[in-house]
């Protein structure tokens, strides 16, 4: 354990970091111009700014080697950054010459940045030498010694793993020094243990401990670059409690931070770390739903184009090198390959990122799992030979992060054994210990498609499942409609061990008893097959293959809630792929005659109440209605948009989406027809701007063509989601497309004044024609066709009911749900208390009324005075006579320079308007809206 006696308080250290930081502080303003792009860029901005004006710093406080190479990671050509005639790839390279020429006196860490900086510039004779000088640099007690050697042994460990080069030093004595040093001996207060960090003896002989975020994150880092594949538990364990600790620093707003550190440093931490171990960043959430991510995107940014709280070089770098993993995927091609024995496969490594692909199959390390399997030509990269029958992992590093393929050897006639088929025990044990099959035993296939092994005894059983693929092969991510969430999901046993690779590995053999469990932590013991046997027996087990459904007590206060809602809302927990409801559920949720909106991972479903009513769960077997959403791994989403790519761009992520009716038996139906489905998927924040301009639309994949078809969708600025009508369900995706949509026109509005407003209008599907490719621009607006437009402007979905009141809205109009909406989202109101007049012309106050509910609802400033409603309305001779429930309505849209004065500085209140007209000032409203439905997220 690193352990160093001091004589001085905690609060001398922190008071010289806080003033070393201060010290640190760029003296330069990066420019404003910063905060209107992205974090990345305006981090690369800012580093520009710094090499410029100050020239090289070989540190992780300036321009050195270590910003180097995360700018290569983003893509950036530095060879134009130049100071004093040097531009910063000579700078660096001039800079690892005198590190290498006297190393003694160059930290561990530095050097280690060097050689990630070398491999980044391609120059390998340099990093040959940096890698041999830390090798033989290394002792039991790191590469460096004394009292805070630590925080440069543990950087240059994480390093080392980045640049694929940690197999070269002693892995023993990495491995042992790492654990050694995390603070997790029983003297440890709670709030540092699992963490790496110190300890100091105050005055009083007081051994005091502290944490230290970074160092924590670098050895997580290097401890799973030593056991990428999960083998030794030792390892393990000390990941897990560095991650524990981790996350229970986040902060309400996302962020991570620890004592008085930079939250704009920790944060990156999280998002590099969580990044290297092939996890989601978004996964670790507040209780309001904030993650890293947001953090990032959001606030980490300053208004002076700095970032977090020291505003200096090393924030910028830090965050740029979290901004280029979230947008950068490290893959093998083929994932996947089947060869025989004596024959060769040349796989590939791609690092893909904003800026495009790039082949890095020389720079990558290669090897495989199992050796005796299949073997790598060390003198071409990729180049791997199947040596005899089996199955094994190839795996590439590069960047820091860990690739992988699998590879099927068989003999030459196709081989892989002799039995045909094995029976073998089978039982699966779900989130809060329940029997969601067996025990009881299977016949496996050797046909089946994962052939003989622990994954097709899953197969096998009929139980529902889903896979996902990940770094070492396939990942059983839901079973049952359970799901993992974090830390916690599946795993499986074979004959009471779990074994140390995939279930698609595992080759079984007759008689064996395997038992899937959903485990909440690393200490869980697996359940025994005696066990189940004893609680099956005695008659505790449930119906195989269906998930928990709603409780009463969950649906009943749905229910209730609806009159206010106008629909029964129900949300399935996080780690919740699927939404089940019994067909008693059902018949209470048809007898409220509302409809009945569920939230699935992000994506709702809304379902009218003729969708609960078809055939399929009318029969006796009936059980359960399950809505199902399952989002599919990075990697079987970028294959299955791979064909697109060159044209269309995938935005947020592919959903697997279902809606079924499963009998009593487990056996599920698809539903072949829903009536009036809506499904809302939700926009990311980065997309939300392409959205707005109809650059982002729904595609659908079909399954038998194998083709994504458009869908289209209508955006919702203020709820940031996209909504579309499904009557089937496949796999779902938001993508967007750089070429704008085809512009919509109409015959009789060539020459008008009013047509590029219109078609503008018209391409975005907020106004429509009146059939024959006519608009009728001249036509007169009446209130249903106005309060219709106003809905669509707002994302609003039909609501009939809503429209129930109005005694003169009968309820198979064309505009009944659209007037619904409006009525119920507040945008429109009666002539009467039970009338709407949807048929009369809408007079040109009444529109300045909706207008202004439109834009307060969606963000902007609609106050207004009445001192300053009068100084606007004098300016018109006709003011008298507007209706005093409008005068501030006509001001504010005057204001606004939504509308304008008629002839002769007349408003003409009760004035009519025609389709173009009306179309013009909601495109003036759209205009306004922009900025404001932005400033919201």
């Amino acid at each position: 354990m690193y352990h160093h006696k001091r004589t001085v308080k905690k609060l001398s250290l922190l008071l010289v970091l806080v003033m070393a930081a201060t010290l640190l502080t760029p003296a330069v303003n990066a420019g404003a111009s910063g905060v209107s792009g992205s974090p990345a860029n305006n981090a690369v901005q800012f580093l520009y700014n710094e090499y410029i004006q100050k020239g090289i710093n070989n540190s992780e406080y300036g321009v050195g080697s270590y910003a180097l190479y995360v700018l290569k990671q983003a893509g950036v050509d530095v060879a134009s950054w130049v100071y004093n005639g040097e531009n910063l790839n000579d700078a660096v390279i001039n800079a690892v010459y005198n590190d290498i020429s006297q190393p003694d006196n160059v930290p561990a860490k530095i050097l280690a940045q060097d050689l990630l900086a070398m491999q980044a510039l391609g120059r390998s004779d340099l990093a040959d030498q940096l890698v041999e000088i830390l090798k033989n640099r290394q002792t039991e007690n790191g590469f460096d010694t004394g009292a805070y050697s630590l925080f440069s042994n543990l950087p240059a460990f994480d390093l080392l793993g980045r640049a694929g080069k940690l197999s070269v030093i002693n892995a023993a004595y990495t491995r042992d020094y790492i654990i050694s040093n995390q603070l997790t001996q029983s003297t440890v207060p709670s709030e540092v243990y699992g963490a790496w960090g110190g300890s100091w003896t105050d005055d009083k002989g007081k051994t005091n401990y502290f944490a230290d975020f970074m160092a924590t994150a670098q050895a997580v880092r290097a401890l799973h670059y030593l056991d990428p594949g999960g083998q030794d538990a030792r390892v393990q364990a000390a990941i897990n409690n560095g991650l524990n600790w981790m996350r229970d620093q986040q902060k309400a707003d996302g962020s991570f931070v620890a004592g008085w550190d930079d939250p704009a440093i920790d944060t990156a931490e999280v998002v590099v770390t969580l990044k290297a171990l092939g996890r989601d960043p978004a996964d670790w959430k507040t209780s309001d739903g904030k993650t890293a991510v947001d953090y990032l995107m959001n606030n980490v940014l300053n208004p002076d184009g700095s970032f977090g709280t020291s505003k200096n070089a090393m924030d910028a770098i830090w965050v740029l090198s979290a901004c280029n993993l979230l947008s950068s995927q490290f893959y093998i091609n083929p994932f996947n390959v089947i060869k025989n024995i004596g024959e060769q496969q040349q796989f590939t490594a791609v690092w893909q990122d904003a800026y495009g692909q790039s082949d890095v199959t020389q720079w990558a390390t290669w090897s495989v799992a199992d050796s005796s399997i299949a073997s790598v030509d060390d003198s071409v990269y990729g180049l791997v030979k199947a040596i005899k029958a089996g199955q094994t992992v190839v795996k590439a590093v590069y960047n820091g992060l860990t690739a992988a393929a699998t590879l099927t050897v068989q003999s030459a006639a196709g081989g892989g054994g002799t039995a045909t088929a094995v029976t073998v025990g089978m039982a699966v044990v779900g989130l809060n210990g329940e029997l969601l099959y067996g025990p009881s035993y299977v016949m496996v296939p050797k046909e089946n498609k994962w052939g003989l092994t622990a994954l097709g005894a899953l197969d096998a059983s009929g139980v529902p499942y889903h896979t996902s693929t990940w770094s070492w092969g396939i990942l059983v991510d839901e079973i049952a409609g359970q799901a993992n969430s974090g830390m916690a999901g599946w795993m499986y046993t074979v004959n009471g061990q779990v074994p140390s690779f995939g279930p698609e590995k595992y080759n079984i053999k007759e008689g064996d008893k395997i038992i899937w469990y959903y485990s909440k932590s690393m200490d869980q013991q697996p359940p025994g097959w005696d066990d189940l046997v004893k609680r099956a027996s005695g008659g505790s087990n449930q119906a195989a293959n269906l998930p928990a459904p709603v409780s009463d007590s969950v649906l009943n206060a749905a229910i209730e809630g609806a009159g206010s809602a106008g629909r029964i809302v129900l949300q399935a927990e996080d780690n919740q792929t699927v939404l089940a409801l019994t067909v008693d559920h059902l018949a209470k949720i048809t007898g409220v005659n509302k409809p009945l909106a569920v939230t699935v991972s992000g994506v709702q479903f809304v379902l009218s109440v003729d969708s609960l009513k078809v055939p399929e769960l009318k029969v006796a077997e009936a059980a359960q209605l399950q809505v199902k959403a399952q989002k599919l791994s990075s990697i079987e989403a970028r294959d299955l948009v791979k064909p697109v790519a060159d044209k269309l761009k995938l935005v947020g992520d592919v959903y697997e989406l279902d809606v079924l009716a499963v009998k009593k038996d487990g056996t599920a139906q698809k539903i072949a027809q829903l009536p009036d489905c809506l499904v809302m998927l939700p926009v990311p924040a980065e997309a939300k701007e392409a959205a707005a301009g109809g650059r982002v639309k729904v595609y659908r994949y079909n399954e038998s063509k194998k083709i994504w078809e458009e869908v289209g969708g209508t955006y919702d600025p203020a709820a940031g989601i996209i909504t579309f009508k499904a009557e089937h369900f496949s796999k779902y995706a938001l993508m967007e497309t750089s070429t704008p949509p085809a512009l919509k026109t109409f015959a009789d509005i060539a020459g008008h004044w009013a047509q590029k407003d219109i078609e503008f209008m018209a391409t975005k599907g907020y106004v429509a024609g009146v059939g024959d490719n006519k608009f009728a621009p001249e036509a007169i607006v009446t209130r249903a066709e106005f309060a219709a437009i106003l809905a669509r402007m707002a994302g609003l979905m039909a609501e009939p009911d809503g429209a129930k009141r109005f005694n003169d809205v009968p309820q198979n109009a064309w505009y009944c749900g659209m007037v619904g909406a409006a009525a119920k989202a507040g945008l429109v109101r009666g002539t009467g208390e039970h009338s709407f007049a949807p048929n009369e012309p809408i007079t040109r106050e009444q529109m300045a009324a909706m207008m202004v509910r439109l834009m307060a609802r969606e963000g902007q400033d609609m106050s207004i005075g009445e001192a300053d409603a009068a100084r606007i309305l004098a300016g018109f001779e006709d003011a008298a006579s507007i209706s005093p429930w409008a005068r501030n309505s006509v001001a504010l849209v005057v204001r606004e320079q939504v509308m304008r004065g008629r002839a002769l500085a007349r408003f003409i209140p009760a004035g009519n308007t025609t389709r173009a007209e009306a179309t013009v000032v909601l495109y003036r409203v759209w205009q306004k809206l922009q900025p404001a439905a932005a400033d919201k997220k």
